[in-house]
């Protein structure tokens, strides 16, 4: 059996969102807004498609045996060198063996299907037994241009070999003509384009069906034996189309990624295959097809071993590990479109002498230093004395790779006067695990997401272009890692890389909190100040301490912290444990709590203000020097405790659900401060036996409430997966179900000018205590306004004979009403709007399956977002204002897929 044993791709980190080119050049070129959806991935300063590849490749070999390929090809429109062999720089820099086979593949957009193929055919011949492909490109266009928008950077790679095949090859079908939809001369920098129609009626429309039928005629298969389909194409309509001229269903075909980084050229085939093998389950048939001059299709079937491959990024990750930015300027000067001055610093001399890149080639290109056969100890670069001074032997060095060696920060800075594009330069030492250490270059990163002790990953990188010779030298820069990315093992959520903070954390329900977080990987300060049930007592640290001696021993890591909650300085010092122990804070549970039960007469000042002290001025102390802390990485969770007392009351405990309640209402209000800083802020009400309960709750229901119960909806709550803010939730032996405030719709009394009297409050009693249609809120602003423009009193409305002044609130009350579902057939977006004013707030509307749901708040991933002025709104709906006059004069603010907003006129039929 031969076929693919193994996958990788890169996306590059950086995304220009489309709209920021039409809102820089729409003034020029106001037809591109039709393809300005989405965002385009983009190559950093200092990337290119060599080191797109070399990315990719270093994905692929995630778990292989490097020393088995005997062959590496590398498959591009764009490569960095006409005349030097491109493959040869990228086995260099992959360290691998020299007595192999490297080959360029260029000249046309099937170069990475054609590569693969020729992988497959020497496997398949026996004068190959394991090939390493890559396909990469980086292509250019000028301004202002349909292309700029479609086209995107990217690279995918893939081993071919006969050992371990997660994807059999079964067969190709190719046909070649010289059709010209586009060229690039040997002495030009942009591509020559023809008309779009061409490219679609006369390319895509007959080459992909032709090869495809050719493909099913020698297999004597199908499109019934094709569970994924790839190929590539520009255009959304035609991809469809054309999917459907092949009988395939919608749910086959794997999607272009136009809203997620464009085409990527010649690697883009092997891009979307990446993705459909991403996706695939054994006994799956995957057929793709590769476009330009022709076309490639190979079909492929998933074998069992696919479960089997160990985890890399690949697509899924590459896309979602992304900073988007919408500064066309700096796209513009990274692509060197635009000539700033650069300064006489720029002008140092750029001359690559080729006799010391020969001899250091496998020390710059490869970043191979050595290590002392003598005493272990590794070192960069390698020389002829060990550098350890307990050995300093001569001549003991052998070969050290540390591309893939984890590494931290020892030292950085920002330097404004050192030339870069994209300053500051930021530069410092770094420090290899198991010894090693080099001043680095770092790259995409900010100069503030830079810490001492942050892990950071090699990445092969441009070191500088001498634009006199046509030369671009190659090294070795520094990725920081502040977010180092949730490993998932076998579908479980992993904390690897975050830091947690649990106070009350030495029994009961924070001790099994820190426990399943440090299983999954967090390191956690272990908070508690030891005291008893009631707060009484000077504290001790054996509740802390034994909790943390139990995290070690399964091999965790964790810190005790005895400070109290009950005062600021208390709170201050828990999260300076944190930030001195472990250098950064991503989740905090506020747990910590006392009892001091009695009833209200009973309740004197001093046990009122201690239970308030711990649970909710606790709460305060620690969560304000740890909000901080996360505004700052831009990343946070935080988990606060209520209970079903203060949800629901519970007789002598006015002080404890006086506390636990006022906790909903920090929560409230504290997850709008921390939305923009990607803060979620939730509230658990736990019923579990502790000790705070252990004489509460009958012996038999005591022992059924384990504190494991409560301990997985936290640790989901703590996770990257958690996208809900502001919820409450009742957790109970197994049973979970949301808790919120709602508000009734309640009726206006007087018509709103005259102040109601005691008997039509009376009279309208049933109206005003009617919870039937209630709904939630997400903020005060959006409730009052609720508040002022409910219906007024049904009898005085018929009586009049005239319906409820118009309102945002109720135009979007009446919008399922306005639903036009023939025309929602297809459809699957979601629509924001962000209406300013007094009477405005945030909605969300989702046609979905022809049916249309609204509700206020906000969306987390909105297909479109509309902003306007309540005033504009109001006169858009009413028909006082056209829709294109309101964009062209910026009164309409439409971001996300601008062109799914011309739907709305469709999918609601609005009567003025």
């Amino acid at each position: 059996m031969i076929g693919i044993t193994a996958y990788g791709a890169y996306i590059p980190r950086l995304r220009l969102d489309r709209m920021a080119i039409f809102q820089a050049m729409g003034w020029f070129a106001p037809a591109i807004i039709m393809v300005a959806q989405g965002e385009r991935s983009i190559c950093n300063h200092d990337e290119d498609s060599l080191t797109m590849a070399v990315a990719a490749a270093r994905d692929c070999l995630t778990g292989m045996d490097k020393q088995a390929i005997d062959a590496a090809y590398l498959c591009s429109t764009t490569l960095p060198f006409s005349d030097r062999l491109n493959a040869g720089i990228l086995a260099t820099a992959l360290n691998l063996r020299s007595d192999m086979a490297t080959a360029d593949f260029t000249s046309t957009l099937k170069a990475g299907t054609t590569g693969l193929l020729a992988a497959l055919d020497g496997v398949r011949a026996g004068s190959r037994k394991n090939v390493l492909v890559a396909a990469t490109d980086k292509r250019e266009t000028r301004p202002a241009y349909f292309y700029e928008m479609w086209f995107g950077d990217g690279a995918a790679s893939l081993m071919v070999g006969e050992k371990d095949v997660i994807a059999e090859f079964l067969g190709s079908h190719s046909v070649s003509y010289d059709f010209v939809d586009h060229y690039r001369a040997a002495d030009r920098r942009f591509d020559y384009m023809w008309e779009e129609r061409w490219l679609r009626e006369e390319g895509y429309a007959k080459f992909i069906p032709e090869a495809v039928d050719g493909l099913f005629k020698k297999l004597k298969i199908s499109i019934q034996d094709v569970d994924r389909l790839v190929f590539p194409c520009f255009f959304k309509a035609e991809h469809r189309a054309l999917a459907k001229k092949l009988g395939a269903a919608p749910g086959k075909v794997i999607d272009n990624m136009h809203e997620v980084c464009g085409e990527t050229g010649a690697a883009h085939p092997l891009v979307m295959l990446v993705s459909a093998l991403e996706q695939a389950k054994p006994g799956e048939g995957i057929l793709v097809a590769g476009f330009g001059q022709g076309c490639d299709a190979l079909y492929f079937r998933v074998t069992e071993n696919i479960a089997k491959l160990p985890p890399r990024t690949g697509v899924k990750g590459s896309l979602e590990h992304k900073k988007t930015i919408d500064n066309y300027m700096k796209f513009l000067k990274f692509r060197n479109l635009i000539d700033p001055e650069m300064g006489i610093r720029a002008e140092a001399p750029t001359q690559t002498a080729m006799t010391t890149l020969w001899r250091k080639r496998k020390m710059l290109t490869g970043l191979v230093g050595g290590v002392c056969r003598d005493c272990g100890t590794p070192q960069y670069p390698k020389m002829d004395i060990c550098v350890n001074p307990a050995c300093e032997h001569s001549t003991s060095q052998d070969d050290y790779e540390f591309a893939d060696r984890p590494a931290k920060v020892m030292t950085f800075t920002g330097d404004l006067l050192a030339v870069s594009v994209d300053p500051p330069a930021i530069y410092g030492m770094i420090q290899f695990d198991g010894g090693g250490r080099f001043m680095a270059d770092f790259t995409d990163c900010e100069l503030g997401d830079v810490k001492v002790g942050m892990p950071v990953k090699m990445s092969f990188r441009k070191r500088l272009t001498d634009t006199e010779r046509g030369f671009t030298a190659y090294f070795w820069k520094a990725v920081p890692q502040p977010q180092p990315d949730i490993a998932v093992k076998d579908g479980e959520m992993r904390f690897d890389g975050r830091v947690a903070i649990i106070t009350g954390a030495g029994a009961g329900l924070g001790r099994t909190y820190a426990l399943e977080l440090a299983r999954r990987g967090a390191r956690v300060v272990v908070n508690d100040f030891g005291g008893a049930r009631d707060g009484a007592g000077q504290g001790t640290n054996s509740p802390a301490d034994q909790v943390v001696n139990e995290i070690k021993n399964l091999g965790g890591q964790a810190v005790a912290s005895y400070d109290s909650v009950a005062t600021p300085e208390g709170g201050e010092n828990i999260v300076r444990t944190a930030m001195e122990a472990f250098g950064r804070l991503d989740i905090l549970i506020n747990n910590a709590g006392i009892l001091r039960d009695r009833g209200f007469l009973k309740m004197d000042p001093e046990a009122w203000q201690a239970v308030l002290d711990v649970h909710l001025n606790g709460a305060y102390h620690v969560t304000r020097p740890a909000f901080q802390t996360m505004k700052e990485n831009g990343y946070g969770r935080i988990v606060m405790t209520t209970s079903a007392a203060g949800l629901y009351g519970n007789f002598g405990q006015t002080n404890y659900s006086s506390a636990k309640l006022a906790l909903v209402g920090f929560m409230n209000t504290l997850r709008l401060e921390g939305q923009k800083h990607n803060i979620k802020v939730n509230t658990i009400a736990p019923v579990a036996a502790s000790r705070l309960t252990e004489d509460v709750m009958p012996p038999d229901l005591f022992e059924k409430l384990k504190p494991d119960y409560v301990a997985g909806i936290v640790a989901y709550l703590c996770s990257e997966n958690c996208r809900e803010t502001g919820a409450v939730f009742n957790v109970a032996a197994g049973y979970h179900s949301r808790a919120a405030v709602l508000t009734g719709p309640g009726i206006t009394l007087g018509e709103g000018k005259n102040p109601p009297t005691p008997e039509e409050i009376r009279d309208h009693w049933k109206q005003i205590n009617n919870l039937d249609g209630a709904q939630m809120f997400q903020d005060a602003t959006t409730a009052v306004m609720s508040f002022m423009t409910p219906p007024p009193a049904a009898e005085k409305q018929e009586a009049k004979g005239e319906g409820p002044a118009t309102s945002v609130r109720m135009i979007f009350e009446k919008m399922p009403d306005a639903f036009n579902a023939e025309k929602a057939a297809g459809k699957d977006v979601t629509f924001q709007f962000n209406i300013s004013g007094s009477g405005g707030g945030d909605w969300v509307v989702t046609v979905k399956d022809g049916a249309c749901r609204v509700e206020a708040g906000l969306a987390d991933k909105p297909t479109t977002t509309i902003k306007m002025t309540e005033e504009d709104f109001m006169a858009l709906i009413q028909g006082k204002l056209d829709g294109m006059q309101a964009f062209s004069a910026g009164k309409l603010k439409v971001s996300g897929d601008v062109m799914k907003a011309q739907l709305i006129g469709r999918l609601f039929n609005f009567k003025p």
